[in-house]
């Protein structure tokens, strides 16, 4: 106890979980914490795509009026603008970011869309990819169904240029030609835009916010735990969350990272072991004696998993056991590490219980849990104290 009240001197702050785990989305082993700027990013791309689909609101011609509009897009304003709008420009121009490159335009009839400024051929738009011809283009507005009907062919009338071509620049045109050789409009459908990411429903702020947050890595599914669930306390599923982890401030955990001594990291319930994780929970005599009371209460006959991950999947997809079961089983797990946590919290300041008494917390925590979660759960006390498996459904 000295030494853990010597530590506390210091102000030094630990952190038992590194930022990268705590974004992790939860179906990949994490806890699902938003990153703010990204999310922050992704609810500006919304403004992006509303200025693409919406053009028809009051919201946008205020903005129009403000700002201007040039090849159907606002301008930036410059320093003028607002930081609000700053940054949505940011997001929106440039050839290579992450909204131009999920951004197509789907041409119909071609009377919509910019020829140079939009991409709808190929994976930028042509003023990225021909900037030379670009620079010299006289009218750098035209749709892409006015060049067609003017002639987009070598030396058609939709060229119309500041000054006489170079070869190499006549080449260019050639080139561009290539590419819309092979375009065909339709008269009866309208241009529309597309969103990549999601063709069906569009721009979504959690689609966006998904693809700026995914390194494109696939997840160790072997550290994703069900340990969430709406009949255990958030608490309690961030407890075993961090116990499957090895997270949690054990006094071998806290003598790595020098908080206590060596010599000081025995188990609290007076055994002479190392207090690891896996002996706190699993190898002390004094606390994995609950577990064998468990499985009494239960009527289950186990050898279970000396480790905790290993454990943890054993006991709740115990074999037998039908399906509909687990659920309770996770929470009976969940509730006993919970009494152990507790209690060896209690026995460092010397107040201690003897494992009966652990029973009837595990018993009374999960009954307490499944009460308040579970509207149809119309057992009461007594019953899941004496019959727990009947009151799970279990005949």
């Amino acid at each position: 106890m000295k030494a853990i009240d010597k530590s506390f001197d210091v102000n030094i702050l630990y952190a038992w979980i590194s930022w990268e785990s705590i974004c992790t989305p939860k179906e990949d082993g994490g806890l699902g914490v938003r990153r703010v700027g990204d999310f922050n990013i992704s609810l500006l791309g919304k403004w992006c795509w509303r200025m693409l689909i919406d053009k028809g609101g009051l919201w946008y011609r205020v903005l129009k009026s403000r700002y201007r509009e040039e090849g159907g897009r606002l301008k930036d304003g410059g320093i003028l603008g607002s930081s609000w709008w700053r940054a949505i420009c940011r997001i929106r121009e440039g050839g290579g970011s992450w909204f131009e490159e999920n951004t197509r335009r789907i041409v119909g009839d071609g009377r919509e869309t910019f020829f140079w400024y939009d991409t709808w051929v190929g994976d930028l738009p042509l003023r990225f990819k021909f900037p030379r011809l670009f620079d010299l283009a006289v009218n750098k507005e035209q749709t892409v169904g006015e060049m067609m009907r003017l002639g987009w062919e070598v030396g058609g009338g939709a060229w119309e240029w500041r000054r006489r071509l170079l070869a190499w620049e006549e080449e260019s045109v050639g080139e561009c030609y290539v590419m819309l050789h092979n375009v065909v409009l339709q008269d009866t459908s309208r241009d529309t835009w597309r969103w990549l990411l999601d063709p069906i429903h569009g721009y979504t702020v959690r689609g966006a916010y998904h693809f700026l947050t995914t390194s494109g890595a696939r997840a160790d599914r072997s550290q994703v735990d069900d340990v969430w669930h709406r009949y255990i306390p958030s608490k309690v599923s961030l407890f075993v969350w961090r116990l499957l982890r090895d997270r949690l401030p054990t006094k071998n955990n806290l003598a790595r990272r020098r908080v206590l001594q060596t010599t000081d990291a025995a188990c609290s319930a007076g055994c002479g072991e190392l207090e690891t994780a896996s002996h706190l929970f699993l190898g002390c005599d004094i606390y994995s004696s609950l577990w064998l009371l468990v499985l009494h209460w239960l009527g289950i006959s186990a050898a279970l998993h000396g480790e905790l991950r290993p454990h943890y999947v054993q006991f709740i997809h115990m074999a037998g056991m039908p399906r509909f079961s687990y659920l309770y089983l996770r929470l009976i797990w969940c509730a006993s590490v919970w009494v152990i946590w507790k209690e060896r919290n209690n026995r460092v300041f010397n107040v201690t219980l003897n494992p009966l008494e652990l029973l009837e917390k595990v018993k009374l925590n999960s009954f307490l849990w499944l009460k308040s979660k579970q509207v149809a759960f119309f057992y009461s006390y007594h019953d899941w104290w004496k019959y727990p498996l009947q009151c799970m459904g279990v005949h």
